[in-house]
């Protein structure tokens, strides 16, 4: 099964336990990130190993609604969950938090089959172009979130896949 992906960091002012409370609250992702536009309420809380939610997300112009599964959640570590959607598409999102003194480095991976042969070929096109940068936006309104007023400092270490 063919994936692509990209893997981005972020120092986050805060600590890990921080960090990772906030960012593992699903229904609080339309925050930070613009395509999402929201997740069931009991979302709202850290969901941990086993929990499920559905999440609606707009990408490329396209709607789509996410079944999520948490597969692991080591809190203020780890946390993965992987998400179908109708057409038979997966996103498997990792987040890692490691302390950098009294911040956080935030490793963000994100991975993603697509089924249908005209997502495969807007992918192929536009489409990873504009979720790398997509992301790395979404990852600086997230700093500003817990930095206020710091200058933005994301680092992209691509591993792309077609």
């Amino acid at each position: 099964m063919l994936m692509s992906g990209h893997t981005t960091q972020v120092i986050l002012r805060a600590t890990p336990s921080v960090a990772y409370d906030y960012l593992t609250r699903p229904a609080l992702w339309h925050e930070w990130h613009h395509s999402s536009l929201g997740a069931e309420p009991h979302a709202a809380e850290s969901l941990r190993m086993g929990d499920a939610f559905r999440e609606q997300i707009k990408s490329l112009g396209i709607r789509k609604e996410l079944h999520w599964h948490v597969l692991k959640s080591d809190i203020a570590k780890e946390w993965l969950a992987e998400a179908t959607m109708a057409d038979g598409s997966h996103v498997r999102v990792h987040y890692q938090f490691a302390p950098a003194g009294a911040k956080t480095l935030f490793t963000r991976t994100l991975r993603y089959t697509l089924k249908p042969w005209s997502l495969k070929l807007l992918n192929l096109t536009v489409g990873w172009l504009k979720l790398r940068r997509d992301t790395q936006r979404a990852l600086q309104k997230l700093q500003r979130h817990f930095e206020m007023a710091q200058p933005s400092s994301v680092v992209t270490s691509a591993s792309q896949d077609h």
